[in-house]
């Protein structure tokens, strides 16, 4: 026999242990299924995904105990759903395409799509062309992330389960072997709180200050970190005592988002919005603030956008100009990125946010301490055409932006539809394949 002869072995007569090994690296429900769809063998050496809960888990509410004695929400508690951000790829593919999909799964098995970056439901018209089923063989179908939100539930009330609207994040890590789970939320008045396995009431967090105030939580490497409204960064250990691990940030930016972007580095994004620019030129306190501030196209638009990472050495963050080829996504309940080059664009740095919540609680005011007028604002009504109108209607109206770090644009998605096929319509190939 030649040198360079090789002799092929059979996926299905890998050694055991070695297909036991290379399971437990799998931690998706997705590459778990694909896994054990290879052949019997390989289905028969591991076990099926365990979902986290595995049961649905019914918290205390509201957050405040005896927060609320009204008659209709007796019996009322916190559910638990699960949002998943899917990737979904022609496996044989010259063009570098691919579609992001939000799912939520709640706790009695209903799904729904959402815009994966406003979360808004996306309405399925009866022209969309968007298969039932998806074959896992035809398709390359991978879990880009996981989020959770709260939804009010009230058996007296079973038809008013809905997302409760004064939560703005929602963290979870759980002990899949265990059953074991800590929740951290904030609240809508920046407020953090959280519940373990075990508690029968929420416990506010308060930094060593005796203060609450928070932005984002996010679970980084096993550990809560925490961005409040000053721009200070906590680590909360087990036991939930918090250390203050970088100093404050001096600019402005009523939107602060943690996201683990890559290189194992956890970045800070900041959105300035067009309140946080304004400057109050009153000087006569007795009249009142007069300042009346052109409104912009979004309520509570952002302007400016910077990325930094913490330099350990000076326990500050560093501004980055660039996070090579990276796509950043931002709501208030997910931050997550992928790679620019599975996209249709090169070359560029961009970031997708979501214009819907303004986590701000003192940037409305002028710096005289007097709201202006028109805090309300619009909602994003910008459509360059009824084509473009007409394409992405399951996106209108949801309030969701783009910025672009290379040419430094940004504005509402649909001023720029080559990046809002991203997320809808689905691709032709969808239906076709």
């Amino acid at each position: 026999m030649g040198g360079n002869s090789r002799i092929g072995i059979p996926w299905s007569d890998l050694p055991r242990e070695l297909v036991e090994r290379i399971a437990d690296c799998l931690d998706t429900e997705t590459d778990v299924l694909r896994f054990r769809a290879v052949c019997s063998s390989w289905r028969s050496s591991t076990t099926p995904f365990k979902k986290f809960p595995s049961t649905p888990l019914k918290l205390p509410f509201p957050f405040q105990a005896g927060g609320t004695s009204r008659v209709k929400h007796k019996g009322a508690y916190f559910s638990l759903a699960e949002r998943t951000v899917y990737g979904v790829q022609l496996p044989e593919s010259k063009e570098p395409s691919f579609w992001l999909v939000k799912i939520e799964r709640s706790g009695d098995g209903k799904l729904r799509i959402l815009n994966t970056v406003s979360d808004s439901q996306i309405k399925i018209l009866p022209e969309t062309q968007l298969p039932k089923l998806l074959n896992t063989l035809d398709f390359r179908i991978y879990e880009v992330c996981k989020a959770y939100t709260l939804r009010y539930t009230n058996p007296a009330k079973p038809k008013q389960n809905y997302e409760y609207k004064c939560v703005k994040k929602v963290v979870v890590s759980g002990d899949v072997k265990n059953d074991k789970y800590v929740i951290m939320a904030i609240d809508d008045v920046n407020k953090l709180w959280y519940i373990k396995s075990g508690d029968e009431k929420w416990t506010m967090v308060r930094d060593n200050c005796g203060s609450n105030n928070f932005l984002d939580v996010v679970n980084y490497k096993g550990q809560f970190y925490g961005i409040d409204v000053w721009g200070g960064t906590w680590v909360f250990d087990p036991m939930f005592n918090s250390t203050k691990i970088t100093y404050n940030i001096c600019r402005p930016a009523s939107k602060r988002h943690l996201v683990d972007l890559y290189k194992g580095e956890l970045f800070l994004v900041e959105e300035v919005t067009d309140k946080d620019k304004r400057v109050c030129t009153c000087y006569n306190f007795d009249d009142g603030c007069q300042c009346r501030f052109p409104r912009t196209p979004v309520r509570n638009t952002a302007v400016e956008i910077t990325i930094s990472r913490i330099d350990k050495g000076r326990e500050e963050w560093v501004e980055e100009k660039t996070v090579d080829n990276q796509i950043i996504f931002i709501d208030r309940y997910i931050c997550f990125r992928t790679e620019e080059k599975k996209a249709h664009y090169h070359d560029n740095d961009n970031y997708g946010y979501d214009d819907t919540w303004d986590y701000g609680y003192n940037y409305f005011e002028c710096d005289c301490g007097v709201s202006s007028d028109d805090d309300a604002g619009t909602v994003d009504n910008f459509v360059p055409s009824d084509d473009v109108k007409l394409k992405f209607r399951g996106l209108h109206g949801h309030n969701t932006g783009v910025c672009d770090f290379a040419t430094g644009k940004i504005g509402s998605l649909l001023m720029y539809p080559e990046y809002a096929d991203i997320f809808w319509p689905p691709p032709s190939w969808l239906s076709s394949s």
